[in-house]
């Protein structure tokens, strides 16, 4: 008789401190050792990835502040211009990169793209034109256009619910450290390197970025897992390691990559009500996002020609970091919440921090825009609480879409495409250059889009629920309220002779 014992992918959920703080404390030794391993080489190096491709996105404006605006006689709405042009080529890059992604390699392919724009990074140093920059712009723009979505997809093809919202919150913390980096990076080079080798300052920021960009991209080709349907045993991860990813992800209903790809499958991404309302989420999702930028235009209006300056550029620089440090530990806060003490749901602190949102937007509108120090940064600071819920919304549509890999990669894809659709559009509309930062308009419609962001939601989650309950009754999930199953048992296969390893038996949700 076979004998008897617990599963070695564990799906308990955590009963101890230790598990509420690391979810991996709560599990077996070999899921534990098989999780440091993938987090050791998925989050890292897909956090240094995004590191870096922020610090590209962000550095545009941190240059045009200190510099570009008068070297190239930026004094219209070229700085719009200029993030369009790297709009439309992101936008242009989504889905194609997406739909690569489920076919090609991880390790391969997200790789390429980093050396893609680390290259094009490298040629803005050396841009002497509006043009020049604005098509360099473009194909950076072209090349980044599929990393953020590919990593939350591979993210969401190797964690379960009480792991996916910390390891996005990790990954997207990278995206709020970057400009903090960004921003001390640019400070130092103008002060440091201005004039250096007959450089501007704002160009070395292009250079440096570059050096820093080229050894994480080589790299990640030889760490970066691939999904675990894809994945081969290698020197990282044994045929165990993936015996055990492909249980965990069963138990969890997540499907791995396979479907064809034809226009009955596409047409039902597109009639799906999943798929609508996270794109529709992020397609509006710009609005709350545009009124912190408002910050560093706030402060170098401060500065009149032919006046002491009233902040330094270092200040106009360094000032707006707080802002990106107050995003990153709040979303690091609540993705611990949302995984630990709320178990899996992810809609309460993403409805409330909607609602601050509300509240920060309409006191940027009523208070006076040259204010005090005092009475208008906070507001500045604290104005993308609502746009820090972005892990949670990532690790929400992952679950819900668990049984379609192809889905997931779509929608992810959509969600990017049409927010950065619309982010090319609404600052030339709401939040254009010449009237920064007098943008009380673009506030009034960021607290409006606020309010409609929380209808969404919970539509998502009365949905959801619905669906879960429906699946209940049809016993195609536990009867148990958690986010994850009991413990399961069930009976470990007999040893592969060709690879010398078990074969785990797989219990289904």
């Amino acid at each position: 008789m076979t004998e008897k014992a617990p599963s070695v992918a564990s799906s308990t959920p955590s009963h101890s401190w230790k598990g509420w703080l690391w979810d991996s404390a709560d599990v077996s030794k070999e899921e534990r050792k098989f999780l440091f391993k993938l987090d050791a080489t998925l989050l890292t190096f897909g956090t240094l990835g995004m590191l870096i491709k922020w610090i590209d996105t962000s550095n545009i404006t941190n240059a045009f502040v200190s510099g570009m605006k008068e070297d190239l006689n930026l004094y219209g709405n070229q700085y719009n211009y200029i993030v369009v042009s790297w709009t439309v080529g992101y936008i242009i890059g989504q889905l194609p990169s997406n739909f690569i992604l489920t076919r090609v390699p991880a390790h391969i392919w997200i790789p390429f793209q980093e050396l893609g724009w680390t290259v094009f990074t490298f040629a803005l140093a050396g841009a002497k034109s509006y043009h020049a920059i604005l098509g360099l712009r473009f194909v950076v723009g072209l090349f980044e256009a599929g990393y953020w979505p590919a990593l939350y997809y591979v993210l969401g093809s190797w964690y379960n619910k009480r792991e996916l919202g910390k390891r996005n919150g990790i990954l997207q913390s990278a995206v709020s450290i970057a400009p903090i980096f960004s921003g001390f990076l640019q400070a130092g080079i103008y002060n440091g390197l201005n004039g250096h080798a007959g450089m501007a300052g704002w160009r070395w920021l292009f250079v440096i970025n570059g050096v820093i960009s080229l050894p994480i991209a080589v790299l990640a080709y030889f760490f970066l897992p691939d999904t675990p349907g894809t994945a081969k045993p290698n020197w990282i991860f044994t045929e165990s390691d993936i015996q055990i990813a492909r249980a965990r992800m069963e138990r969890a209903g997540r499907k791995p990559e396979g479907k064809p790809y034809t226009v009955k499958l596409v047409t039902g991404f597109l009639t799906s009500w999943k798929t609508l309302l996270f794109t529709l989420i992020f397609m509006i999702q710009p609005f709350g996002s545009q009124p912190f930028t408002a910050f560093v235009f706030w402060l170098k209006a401060h500065n009149k020609k032919g006046k002491p300056p009233v902040y330094s550029v270092a200040q106009i620089n360094e000032y707006p970091t707080l802002g990106n440090a107050f995003t990153a530990v709040y979303s690091l806060v609540c993705v611990w919440l949302s995984d630990g003490p709320l178990r899996g749901r992810r809609y309460p602190v993403i409805i409330f921090s909607n609602m601050v949102a509300i509240v920060i937007f309409i006191l940027l509108v009523v208070t006076p825009v040259m204010g005090p120090f005092s009475h208008r940064a906070p507001l500045y600071i604290l104005a993308s609480i609502g746009g820090s819920m972005v892990p949670l919304t990532m690790a929400w549509m992952a679950e819900l879409i668990s049984n379609n890999a192809e889905q997931r990669a779509f929608t992810a894809a959509s969600m990017n495409t049409l927010q950065y659709t619309f982010q090319a559009w609404i600052p030339l509309v709401w939040f254009q250059q010449v009237h920064q930062p007098f943008v009380t308009a673009g506030n009034k419609a960021a607290a409006v889009i606020a309010g409609f962001n929380i209808l969404i939601f919970s539509t998502i989650a009365f949905l959801g629920h619905r669906e879960k309950q429906i699946k209940k009754r049809n016993h195609e999930l536990p009867g148990p309220t958690d986010p994850e199953p009991a413990t399961p048992t069930h009976e470990l296969g007999e040893k592969d002779a060709s690879v010398g390893v078990q074969t785990l038996g797989v219990q289904k949700l």
